[in-house]
């Protein structure tokens, strides 16, 4: 009996990590599909901070907080899939390569960062098995998991997309390198 026990440990352990069931709120993981923090100033160019990364998975996330202070994660909506990342260190840039969900390399999620108190951003990327790319940004000025869900609702296209929400102002697109396609998003 103990041995079938160890047996389903085992088991539940590796789907578990297989499929990111142990995904953390905290900062992103450290792994090699991690993209290290890499100090960002507010003229660090998309391409200066992807520049000598390898990229080996068919879809990236990269957020640089150019914006002095910590990007704190308060919230996120995952239709399929989680969210990579965790709190956003202030003046770096961070980043994390994935598949997708297996079989059909599809994702859809959003999240909620806290630029200061009551200043809130939120970003969405959408990969769906039906359907096209899509990325996606908003500024509802609350904290929890609704603002990243509303702005997930709403985001219908790939088209490049700007938003200010003074005291800071925040780009996203859908880029692409070495054969990976790339989320980004900027907020300074």
């Amino acid at each position: 009996m103990k041995s079938l026990t160890k047996i389903f440990v085992a088991l539940l352990l590796t789907v578990g990590i297989t499929f990111g069931g142990f995904n953390s709120n905290a900062h992103a993981q450290s792994s090699p599909l991690a993209i290290p923090n890499i100090s960002v100033d507010v003229n660090t160019t998309f391409d200066k901070i992807v520049n000598g990364v390898r990229f080996d998975r068919k879809y990236t996330v990269v957020v640089a907080n150019k914006t002095g202070k910590t990007l704190e994660r308060v919230g996120v909506y995952n239709d399929s899939s989680n969210w990579p990342l965790g709190d956003i260190d202030a003046n770096t840039a961070v980043g994390q390569q994935f598949d997708g969900i297996p079989r059909t390399n599809s994702f859809s999620f959003a999240s909620n960062y806290r630029v200061q108190p009551g200043k809130n951003v939120q970003l969405v990327a959408k990969f769906p098995v039906i359907g096209t790319r899509k990325v996606g940004l908003g500024s509802f000025n609350e904290d929890g998991n609704k603002p990243a869900e509303r702005i997930w609702d709403q985001t219908g296209d790939s088209s490049d997309k700007a938003i200010s929400n003074d005291p800071f102002q925040a780009r996203a697109s859908i880029k692409q390198k070495d054969g990976s396609l790339v989320w980004y998003y900027e907020i300074k």
